[in-house]
């Protein structure tokens, strides 16, 4: 059995002038390599100010670390609920709003699958087919529990597991730092959840560049042209191990506790609020082209969100929403026809 391991890199390429700026500030959190470049704005006390936030927010929604909230919740499933703050009270809501309008596609109570797959870890192995059995009557959203000032999770043996969703709500938190500093513009990068803030000086928008799932070090695949905005794109690519010639990546199926198979490789979601778009690329990734249609619908009603999409699928098609129409293109010339969706 041979195995690949591939940190979650950055999946997209930023092309914009860096000529005069601030260097912008680099540092590991939230067990990935982050970016801030908040260009003539960028000071040592911003810089200071946002990445201890993103520690703050490691500390309290990791599923690794002992005494995080996160854990602390894990800790006492089938036992108590568990006091908490507000703010995991308020992502957790969030998760579990999305969970059942996705029917399950995306959800926080994936923990036990994360924790058998061992997805980029030194035991990551293809599980036998009873313990994945096993992992999915803990995969229950509907057994988590929240009360104004507390989680219970109803069965022993449940794991919150909120990665799926906390570089987004993070993003969101840098955004509203940059703002209360006045920041005109900034570009964030957390392990790949982008958010173009502000506006370039030239007034031109943001050129954000998609990878190309076949080959993600390479030249982007497509130029996404956009304001400001946050992108978020799960692939097949970021995470994985390979096994008798098969890839096994880390965005499972909660229907069958396996790597999800619809039919999209990299499905990138575009929205003003980040945490909605990590929620909703995960989401879509799962669900598969159609019934992605129907979710982001779903979704706008519901929340009344801004929400753009593009779906890269096997074999190379390529889907998009039609508003991005006259925004995305193919980097290099190709014979490829991107399909807008009304």
């Amino acid at each position: 059995m041979k195995f690949v391991s591939r940190l979650c890199l950055v999946f997209v390429f930023l092309f914009a002038s860096c000529s005069g700026k601030i260097e912008p500030r680099t540092q590991t959190a939230m067990d990935t390599l982050c970016t801030v470049n908040a260009f003539e704005d960028g000071t040592k006390k911003l810089y200071d100010e946002i990445f201890e936030r993103l520690a703050q927010i490691e500390k309290e929604f990791s599923a690794t670390l002992p005494d995080s909230e996160i854990s602390r919740i894990n800790s006492m499933a089938g036992i108590s609920a568990v006091k908490t703050n507000e703010e995991v009270l308020n992502v957790l809501d969030f998760a579990l709003k999305t969970a059942w309008i996705s029917d399950g596609a995306f959800t926080p109570a994936a923990g036990p699958l994360v924790d058998l797959w061992g997805i980029n870890t030194d035991h990551q192995k293809i599980p036998s087919q009873a313990q994945i059995n096993n992992a999915l009557e803990l995969v229950d959203f509907g057994c988590v529990g929240l009360s104004r000032d507390s989680v219970f999770l109803r069965k022993a043996g449940m794991k919150i597991n909120l990665g799926g969703i906390v570089k987004g709500f993070a993003a969101d938190e840098v955004c509203k730092i940059l703002k209360m500093h006045g920041v005109k513009k900034a570009v964030v990068d957390l392990g790949g959840n982008i958010y173009v803030y502000g506006k370039k000086s030239d007034g031109s928008k943001w050129t954000v560049g998609i990878k190309n799932p076949e080959s993600p070090s390479s030249v982007p695949l497509l130029r996404l042209c956009i304001n400001e905005n946050s992108v978020v794109t799960s692939g097949s690519y970021e995470r994985y191990f390979e096994s008798n010639g098969k890839r096994y990546h880390h965005i499972f199926d909660p229907a069958t506790g396996f790597p999800a198979d619809s039919g999209i490789v990299s499905a990138t979601v575009i929205s003003p609020s980040s945490i909605a778009a990590d929620a909703l690329s995960t989401a879509t990734f799962v669900l598969g082209v159609e019934k992605s249609f129907k979710l982001l619908d779903k979704f706008k009603k519901e929340f009344g969100s801004d929400i753009s999409f593009v779906f890269v699928c096997k074999y190379g098609s390529v889907f998009a929403s039609a508003d991005l129409k006259g925004s995305l293109e193919f980097v290099q010339d190709d014979s490829r026809k991107i399909v807008f969706v009304p």
